[in-house]
Parts: C-alpha cells; sequence; structure tokens
C-alpha cells in the first residue's frame, strides 16, 4: 500500500498528523496512506504561502500563465494513470475520469491564456490635470476546499484562477480522492512553480478549516462543498472579513414542457442524472412532466435506467460505478424509503446491490409528493425523483420552491418558452433543451442556498482580484 503526501514549502512530507486509509469504493478496501497535517503543518502551509506572495504577485502574468499551460501539457500526457486513480478512489468509470481529467487540462490551459489578458483601465478625472487608474492586484493568501466527486475540475478550477492572478494558495483537497490533487500539484511543481506559491494538505477537515481561517494571513477563501460546511466556513471567515467564492448544494429542478422533444429530454436528463452515478450539483434530481408526456416518458426513463450497466469503474461495459462513500448509500437507502412510505411508486431500483462496494443501482421514483425528503434535499446520488403537472405554471412554481438555484433544465419546442427560461427559473445555471456544464470560458454561480461568488470565465478571475482605484494628478 503506497503512501501520499502533504506538499508543503516545495517539498514533499507525511505531516504530523495520523495517516488515514484512502478506500476503494467498489471493494471497501485500503489502496492507500494518506499523510494528514498537524497544526504545525498549517502553519508552516500559512508562513510558505505568505512569504512566497509578494515574489509570485509580481510576476509576469504571462510567465504565470506559461507555468499553467506547461502543467497542463504534463497533465494531458499523465491523464491514463490519473484517471486510473481517480476510479479507483472516487469510482468514477474510466471513461468519466478520462473525461474530467480533459476538462481540469482545458481549465488550466484557458487561465494560463487568461492570465496575460488580466487588464485594468483608465477612467476619465473630473478636473483637468487628473485621472483616475483602475489596477488590478491579486487578493492576497488564498484557503482553497474541494471536494471529492469531482477531485480533479475542482482543484483546476481553484488553483488555474488564482495563480493566474498571481494568489498563493493553500489546498485542502479531498482526503477521499486525493491522488488527481496530487498529480496536479506535482505537475505544477515541475512546471517551475515556485516553492510556497501552492502548499496541499490533508486531514481533519473542520480542524484545518478552523485553523486555516483563524489566520490573518489568508484573505480569500474558495470552497465547493455542501450548504451546510459552506455556512459554516462563512461564519469562521466573517471574523476576519475574508473574501468568500461558495459553490455549494444544488437540487435541480427538469421541466418538461408538453410540446417537449421526448427523445432529446430522455437522452439529456439520462446522461445527467446517472452520470457519475449522480453525485454532482448540477444533476438532474427533481422531474416536473406534463402529464401528456407523465406515462410514457416514466415508462422510457426508467427502461433505460435499468439497462446502465453497473459495476466497478475499470470494467469494460460499465456505465456506473459505485457511490464515493457509505454516507451517500445510507443516504439513498433513507430517501428512496421515505419516498415509498409518503406513497410514491418504486419503479426501478431502491436497494443496494448484494456485491461487496457502495453499489447503489439507478432508481426511479413516480408520483412523489412534495412533502418527501428526496423533494427537498439534495440526494446526491442516483434517484431520479418524478411528478406529473398540469401546466409550465405549476411546474414553474414547484421548480422554484427551494432555497437551492445551482441548475435548472427547460425541454421544449416553444421559442418562446425557451426565451422566457431566465426570468422563469431561479438557478445560476440553466439548460434550455440540454445540458448545463460548468466549462473554464464561462462564469457560474449558485442563487440562495446554492452558495455565491462566480468560478470561470473573467468573471471567475476577477474573484481573486482586488480592484485598486488610483486618484492622480498629472
Amino acid at each position: 500500500m503506497h503512501s501520499l503526501d502533504l506538499f508543503i514549502a516545495g517539498e514533499w512530507r507525511q505531516g504530523g498528523g495520523a495517516p488515514r486509509p484512502v478506500l476503494n469504493p467498489a471493494s471497501e478496501q485500503p489502496i492507500a496512506r494518506l499523510a494528514t497535517a498537524s497544526a504545525g503543518d498549517l502553519d508552516a502551509a500559512l508562513a510558505a504561502a505568505e512569504a512566497a506572495l509578494a515574489t509570485w504577485g509580481r510576476t509576469p502574468a504571462l510567465q504565470r500563465g506559461e507555468i499553467l499551460r506547461k502543467a497542463a501539457a504534463l497533465l494531458r500526457q499523465r491523464t491514463p494513470e490519473l484517471a486510473r486513480a481517480m476510479t479507483e478512489e472516487n469510482g468514477k468509470t474510466l471513461a468519466e475520469s478520462a473525461g474530467e481529467m480533459g476538462r481540469a487540462v482545458e481549465t488550466l490551459e484557458w487561465c494560463g491564456e487568461e492570465a496575460g489578458r488580466i487588464e485594468g483601465r483608465v477612467i476619465a478625472g473630473r478636473a483637468a490635470g487628473q485621472r483616475r487608474l483602475l489596477v488590478p492586484q491579486p487578493v492576497g493568501v488564498v484557503a482553497a476546499f474541494t471536494a471529492w466527486n469531482f477531485p480533479a475540475v475542482l482543484v483546476a478550477r481553484k488553483l488555474g484562477a488564482a495563480l493566474a492572478a498571481g494568489c498563493s494558495v493553500v489546498l485542502k483537497a479531498a482526503e477521499e480522492a486525493p491522488s488527481v490533487a496530487i498529480g496536479i500539484v506535482r505537475a505544477l511543481a515541475e512546471s517551475g512553480l515556485p516553492a510556497g506559491v501552492v502548499n496541499l494538505v490533508f486531514g481533519e477537515p473542520p480542524m484545518i478549516s478552523r485553523h486555516l481561517l483563524a489566520s490573518p494571513i489568508v484573505r480569500k477563501l474558495t470552497f465547493t462543498g455542501s450548504t451546510a460546511v459552506g455556512r459554516e466556513l462563512a461564519r469562521l471567515a466573517a471574523d476576519d472579513l475574508k473574501r468568500c467564492t461558495f459553490e455549494l448544494g444544488g437540487h435541480a429542478p427538469v421541466i418538461v414542457a408538453k410540446d417537449a422533444d421526448l427523445e432529446l429530454a430522455l437522452a439529456t436528463t439520462l446522461a445527467g442524472k446517472f452520470g457519475t452515478a449522480g453525485q454532482s450539483c448540477v444533476a438532474p434530481s427533481r422531474f416536473y412532466i406534463d402529464s401528456a408526456l407523465y406515462p410514457e416518458f416514466v415508462r422510457r426513463f426508467a427502461a433505460a435506467a435499468e439497462a446502465i450497466v453497473v459495476g466497478e469503474g475499470s470494467e469494460q461495459g460499465v456505465k456506473m460505478g459505485p457511490l464515493a462513500n457509505p454516507r451517500r448509500l445510507a443516504a439513498m437507502e433513507r430517501l428512496t424509503a421515505d419516498a415509498v412510505a409518503q406513497g410514491a411508486r418504486l419503479v426501478t431500483g431502491g436497494k443496494r446491490l448484494d456485491r461487496p462496494g457502495w453499489f447503489f443501482p439507478p432508481t426511479v421514483l413516480a408520483e412523489v409528493p412534495e412533502s418527501a425528503a428526496v423533494m427537498n434535499e439534495e440526494p446526491f446520488g442516483p434517484i431520479a425523483a418524478m411528478a406529473p403537472v398540469e401546466s409550465l405554471e405549476e411546474a414553474y412554481a414547484r421548480a422554484n420552491r427551494l432555497a437551492y438555484g445551482f441548475a435548472a433544465y427547460l425541454f421544449t419546442r416553444d421559442h418562446r418558452t425557451a426565451a422566457e427560461a431566465p426570468e422563469r427559473l431561479r438557478a445560476g445555471n440553466i439548460g434550455v433543451n440540454q445540458a448545463a456544464p460548468s466549462l473554464p470560458d464561462a462564469p457560474v454561480g449558485g442563487i440562495g442556498d446554492s452558495g455565491y461568488g462566480y468560478e470561470g470565465g473573467r468573471e471567475g478571475m476577477s474573484e481573486f482580484l482586488h480592484w485598486r482605484l488610483v486618484n492622480q494628478a498629472v
């Protein structure tokens, strides 16, 4: 069993915390030993990031971008081995892992290119001999926390934008899927990133978050994870008025209008629902289907779900792997039982597979009442909860009922209905007759309980910049 280390001040180290095992979700067996950080390790990481900030922030933007692009090139070469590690630790299929690595590479490339395009502007003065300059500066040392469901893309998003902007980072990556974060940091170091600019730690999440956010060295927090944890981190960050970006939970509604293209709606939502075993904040989760289409949609969706081959992610022909941890498995069992107890119809799935590993099959629940937990709590797993609606107005009302607002989907052939989607759906990421992917060149941000701030695009990079206004007599 191999060891996975911390990276602090340009050196790989074991760390002062107690090592913890990394488990394969398909077998429940340990596959690696992960080093964890002590308070002393965190202090060393903070000191290294603070010392590196001044030099990195003054490094020419084109040079910062070149390092990001070099790291992307290395990661493209190493994609097969990192994809295998992701599948072993996270449970994704190899195709999903390779696809995620491709998006991570694209993210670092885009951030590397965009680094040289960060620019301020000149604002006319109010009197002769005056001018105003808007000058972008890195916000400072960043504490970044990433989740286990997309261990490559989430790390690349946060590191790519922060490094392009000139910030240094202490990254707390997911303990359940650490190898890809280690691989990305290693590629950056090998590409010329100065020691201390990125520091990678693992360990007990509450202890690490409290310690890092208590430090005045940290001026920016970026976090992807649950709404409950996001609220706690926001409270910790508020004491020192740290700037925050939060990508939190979601509960994405799907509206299938009476005039929808049924084939398109089925194909799109099936892929989105059961990709990564439904463990995604943009995964369709609440289906509101016009009653005229409802029986056929449910029948065909369930038949396609039953045909999905579930198994270990590296096995040929497998289309959905296990859940990433036993917590999600327990949640699927609880949500299914609650829905059925409240009158929902279990169409397919609903029971853990009788084999080692945290396997739960694609599950379809029909006629699910709004009172069921699965209609109010993000399932974050392979459960599709469906209900008929009699009108678009009813569908919009039910879709916008919750405080979540990350992703939403609408299927219709009517151009006016499609054009009204941004006004009618309360979500930051809307798919109209298609999926709603998060790509590096466009910003995505949640509404309400789904967070605030943006990732992706120039807006996402601006989250790591402070705009200084210089009033100048000339």
